[in-house]
């Protein structure tokens, strides 16, 4: 399963870290997403929301 919120399908993204001295290394930065129980349809389902979505009441928890 991808760590991928359920609603706006936000995902980890790639990058790098680079020293002072320009080594580089790579990293993955991971969303804050919780795992919170989501009336949809009118059915309670188990869903992963990022923090965003889930401060802007576009779900309603159940």
């Amino acid at each position: 399963m991808a760590r991928e919120c359920a609603l706006c399908g936000k995902k980890g993204q790639y990058g790098a870290i680079v020293s002072h001295a320009h080594n580089v290394t790579k990293r993955k930065r991971q969303p804050n997403l919780h795992r919170v129980w989501a009336k949809i349809k009118g059915r309670k389902k188990r869903i992963l929301l990022c923090t965003k979505c889930l401060r802007s009441g576009k779900i309603e928890k159940a």
